[in-house]
């Protein structure tokens, strides 16, 4: 009878756990019925819409304030600085003297040739008598010659005296040709020792150094007693009337800056802007371009020679354009540019033109004004794809 209670509670025990098993089974199943599928919530993505209006595109460069003229006054010969006639803050005409080199050994070159002129004038004024005498004598003898021929054809003196007087008028013939050649070779020499003087008075020049303009002495490096050579500046000289604003365009922005564009630059907080002026013909060793703006009086004012000034070039104004921020753009293999645009809460991959970016904004061709486009997903953009249904959150 035990036997039989033991293997009924046993059996009851079972059914108890088999039915408790299934009971959860099912309760299982109701809550799973009634969770969500995965990947049917809609994914939450920033959106914003675009607009229509005008971008301007700029550059930003780091520019020099540099005087209209400036010169850097050194010697072009080797020697002793004798004198330095100004100082730092002079102001100075053009061709004023500004410093004196010692030029005793070229000056006693100048004078060894002009005595050596001297000389050869007066041996030149001796020759020239030489050849007026000797002219004189021939001319006697000439006529002589004449003379005594017609008596020897007539036989009132013989052949030999005739002929003696021949060779008499040939021997001044010939001393008179040689004197007229000296006469020649010593007015050579003179132009010659002329040309040199004037040689010796040019470099003469170089002892005395004059600015070229008129402005203001920024710079004395130089003393008397110190040696000034073509390398080494002893005065800088600035035309400060005017004034530029010069930087270096890398080698990628010439296709995109260019000769009259505006520049735009700050002074105590006010904007001013003036034209690219000038842009070298060349890139230096380091592939830069120099481009010069030069200022009027105006925007000139308040500006320090050699002070550093930030400087924005406008490149280009796109006017009437689709307008988004940059940071909506993805990049696609072979430069191509696509947003994600959101309608009736689905995603639709759209290629667009981009004309042009700022650092922020972006202009482009593809898309309408008042469009909905994704700036920015959770999971990235890798996990975006057209049709996908998602959650607009601005």
């Amino acid at each position: 009878m035990r036997r039989i209670l033991r293997i009924g509670i046993l059996f009851l025990a079972l059914i108890c756990l088999i039915g408790g098993g299934l009971f959860l089974v099912k309760q299982k199943k109701k809550g799973l019925s009634q969770t969500p599928a995965y990947g049917a919530r809609p994914r939450p993505v920033t959106v914003v819409r675009t607009e229509k209006g005008d971008l301007t595109l700029d550059k930003e460069y780091l520019a020099v304030v540099e005087p209209a003229l400036q010169a850097q006054i050194s010697a072009r010969v080797i020697a002793e600085v004798e004198t330095i006639k100004v100082d730092e803050g002079d102001r100075v005409k053009a061709g004023a003297v500004l410093a004196e080199l010692d030029a005793e050994e070229i000056e006693y070159s100048i004078e060894a040739v002009s005595s050596r002129i001297e000389q050869a004038r007066a041996e030149r004024a001796g020759n020239q008598a030489t050849v007026e005498a000797l002219k004189e004598s021939y001319t006697y003898w000439q006529a002589e010659k004449k003379r005594d021929l017609t008596l020897a054809d007539k036989g009132a003196i013989s052949r030999s005296q005739a002929q003696q007087t021949a060779d008499k008028a040939s021997d001044f013939q010939g001393k008179l040709l040689a004197a007229r050649k000296k006469s020649v070779a010593i007015e050579k020499q003179i132009e010659a020792l002329k040309k040199q003087k004037a040689e010796l008075a040019t470099r003469r020049g170089y002892y005395t150094l004059t600015s070229p303009f008129a402005g203001v002495v920024t710079q004395r490096l130089a003393d008397p007693g110190d040696m000034a050579a073509p390398s080494k500046t002893l005065l800088t000289v600035q035309d400060q009337s005017g004034l530029k604003l010069t930087f270096d365009l890398p080698q990628k922005d010439l296709p995109q800056v260019n000769k009259g564009q505006a520049a735009v630059f700050q002074v105590n907080g006010h904007t001013r802007q003036a034209e690219i002026s000038l842009l070298e013909p060349a890139l230096d060793k380091a592939k830069m371009m120099r481009a010069e703006v030069w200022l009027d009086q105006e925007a000139a004012a308040g500006l320090t020679s050699g002070a550093y000034m930030p400087l924005t070039v406008i490149v280009q104004k796109l006017t009437d354009v689709i307008l988004l921020p940059a940071s909506t753009l993805i990049e696609g293999p072979q430069g191509r540019t696509h947003v994600f645009t959101v309608k009736d809460k689905t995603l639709s991959a759209k290629p667009v033109q981009l004309l042009g970016r700022t650092a922020d904004r972006a202009a482009v061709r593809g898309i309408d004004a008042k469009t909905q486009v994704v700036e920015n997903t959770y999971l990235g953009w890798a996990t975006l794809s057209s049709g996908e249904k998602v959650m607009a959150v601005r």
